[in-house]
């Protein structure tokens, strides 16, 4: 029997299920909510193609980053409705123009999130802005193997781990453009919609559709938005406002297993550009403008410098080469994977003590932080009072020195 990749490191990219020559491979979600492969041991033939296309078991290559870029879209109205920069999307429609094929994430009505191809400018919108939920590209490695033979060129966006399956099953393919994201990790979607449908029987109305960083309350402020049909807002809360989601996310409590050991949170990639925020800008070389809105642009290959020069000279982005080490020293996700906290730790027993109950475990864990950091403020009170004490003592005798 073949042996799949280690449940704290599977990322659920599905690439063993969909080269399984028997179909006898198939992703199935535990009681908590998060999806993994399943070997039907009566149908396999030990032929152990699943190991050989698992970027995991069988890696692929990183790459070394050859130069950085500070960028951002000329057009301010993409640039103001996209997560960071609006590099993605600068990309994806130069794509159409050449008669390329894009690919990228798209959420749909039950608020999963899937790979979707796209051929026309009209169908990118669902693309644009970030989606912190797991995405599956099981579904779009057919359509990838259909676009290859008959000579399509072909952009893909996606996490890291997902573009590792994608070279994986497919090779250095020359018509294979592929891009990924700095990404800090993937929260299964059962979570998401647990959250969306305790929220909606809170306020009394259907939502129609979501945003985990609204253009109205700009990108870059990280807001959980929920819109009626009718296209008004009807929530719109940040991590520090309470939002349950938002807090397991962005405090990397409620991400599966496997993102604590993610084999990809490097400076080395396996994509031929990496996109992402650019935190840390102008830290190590001057700058004459804020990091707000602006995208990091990481080359890897020839194909990826091509592509991003011909972005440049054609006036479609704003980039600045700045140095590798600003980009990656500023992002702690290019360097090593989200760590576990306490605050994890608590999430791992409450969501398998609740049975996939993402709501009360979650309840549990922000109680538990509460406490804790409670306790540490009591604990820190007396070393407080003293310094207070000292400072006042040192400014009364600074007083009578003058």
């Amino acid at each position: 029997m073949p042996s799949l990749a280690l449940r704290q490191d599977c990322t659920g990219c599905g690439a063993c299920a969909y080269r399984c020559p028997k179909h006898c491979i198939h992703m199935e979600a535990d009681k908590i909510g998060v999806a993994y492969p399943r070997i039907d041991d009566s149908a396999c033939v030990d032929c152990h193609v699943c190991e050989k296309v698992c970027p995991i078991i069988t890696p692929n290559l990183l790459m070394e980053t050859r130069k950085c870029y500070a960028a951002w879209n000329n057009d301010e109205d993409e640039r103001s409705t996209s997560a960071s920069g609006g590099i993605a999307i600068a990309i994806y429609q130069e794509a159409l123009i050449n008669g390329m094929v894009a690919i990228g994430a798209s959420q749909n009505a039950d608020w999963t999130v899937t790979h979707k191809v796209v051929k026309t400018p009209q169908e990118l919108t669902p693309l644009k802005n970030s989606k912190y939920t797991f995405s599956s590209a099981l579904e779009v490695y057919p359509r990838i193997q259909e676009l290859l033979k008959v000579g399509k060129n072909i952009v893909m966006v996606g996490l890291p781990c997902q573009i590792a399956a994608v070279r994986s099953l497919f090779g250095e393919h020359t018509s294979l453009f592929l891009i990924d994201i700095v990404c800090h990790g993937s929260t299964p979607t059962l979570y998401l919609q647990q959250h969306i449908q305790s929220l909606e029987k809170m306020i009394g109305e259907k939502a129609n559709r979501m945003s985990f960083r609204s253009p109205e309350k700009g990108t870059e402020n990280y807001f959980f938005t929920l819109y009626n049909n009718r296209d008004e807002i009807i929530y719109a809360k940040r991590s520090i406002d309470g939002d349950s989601y938002n807090i397991g996310f962005h405090r990397a409590i409620s991400y599966r297993e496997n993102c604590y050991h993610c084999r990809f949170a490097c400076p080395e990639r396996v994509s031929d550009i990496t996109l992402g925020d650019y935190h840390g800008l102008g830290k190590e070389k001057p700058c004459s403008y804020s990091e707000k809105k602006v995208s990091t642009i990481l080359i890897h290959t020839n194909k990826g410098q091509q592509l991003v020069d011909l972005l440049i000279t054609k006036g479609i982005i704003f980039a600045e080469e700045r140095p590798i080490s600003e980009s990656v020293n500023g992002d702690a996700q290019l360097r090593h994977p989200s760590p576990k906290t306490a605050s994890r730790y608590d999430f791992e027993k409450y969501i398998s003590n609740y049975q996939g109950d993402f709501e009360r475990a979650m309840g549990r864990v922000i109680n538990m932080n509460r406490y804790r950091e409670n306790r540490q403020r009591i604990k820190e009170t007396p070393q407080r009072l003293i310094r207070k004490i000292m400072n006042l003592i040192r400014d009364r005798k600074s007083t009578r020195l003058n």
